[in-house]
């Protein structure tokens, strides 16, 4: 009997050990670095500088076979003197595949350095949690965007919808197209002495047309040049015409375009 129990015991232990070994390896930290220029930074709709250099830390770990954590930290930096703008932003979010589409919730933080209209006008700092939705419907892939930014009191909601094209192994061309609403006055007008936001009113903002061309240029690194145009919508034309008028280089309808290098590790 003791002979049995310890057969028992000994091949117990020997599967509780191969079972050990064979557990699969927590999923690593997946981090990528990007790199790129703006001849425009265009956010929202809203022009805020240009000539700028920017650059993206960002790191993704899956919690399960349906949910990752993301994390990001962005700096831009306006390379014109007549603005003098720089921004960094901090932010984290949720994903979660729920089968018939990818829900995310996220926040971020974002640093004005120089103010929010750059020259030292608006505020030095907003915040904001975010949703969203995405779910490739037919050919394109569509996202519904909800903000709330928690300095003005406003929300914004945007729907985009993109297309990829195959040119080869390793290019492709992405057509995309973006529609922006401003809820309560989300940055719609702005204090001409203070730069603080003044708006109330809920209006579109803008519609923004892309085109992009990722290059793979191996299995870790892409480099993406794109082409834009941004609409301004009635929540928007004052402050890009403003910024027009200021020979700022802002418009009020503007295309701009830039590149950038993306490594993933």
């Amino acid at each position: 009997m003791k002979h049995i129990t310890s057969i028992t015991t000994t091949t117990l232990l020997a599967a509780a050990a191969l079972a050990q070994s064979a557990a699969p390896a927590p999923s690593p930290v997946a981090l990528d670095l990007t790199a790129g220029y703006d001849s425009e930074y265009i956010y929202r709709g809203l022009w805020f500088s240009n000539q700028n250099a920017w650059y993206n830390i960002g790191a993704s770990k899956k919690l399960s076979d349906t949910t990752t954590l993301n994390a990001l930290a962005y700096y831009t930096s306006s390379n014109d003197r007549r603005s003098l703008y720089q921004e960094l932003d901090l932010g984290a979010s949720l994903a979660y595949d729920a089968g018939f589409a990818t829900l995310t919730a996220g926040y971020t933080y974002f640093f004005f350095f120089n103010g929010y209209l750059g020259g030292g006008l608006g505020q030095t700092f907003a915040h904001e949690v975010y949703v969203s939705a995405a779910k490739t419907v037919g050919p394109v892939n569509v996202t519904a965007t909800y903000a709330y930014d928690f300095y003005v009191e406003a929300s914004y909601a945007e729907l985009a919808i993109d297309k990829s094209f195959a040119l080869s192994d390793s290019t492709s061309l992405v057509l995309a197209a973006k529609a922006g609403y401003s809820l309560d006055g989300y940055y719609t007008l702005f204090d001409g002495a203070t730069g603080l936001n003044v708006g109330n009113e809920s209006v579109w903002t803008h519609v923004l047309l892309q085109a992009s061309l990722p290059i793979a240029l191996s299995k870790t690194a892409t480099f993406t040049p794109y082409i834009a145009y941004n609409i301004s919508g009635a929540g928007r034309e004052e402050s890009n015409a403003a910024a027009e008028a200021a020979n700022l280089g802002g418009e009020e309808d503007q295309f701009f375009f830039g590149a950038s290098i993306k490594a993933v590790f």
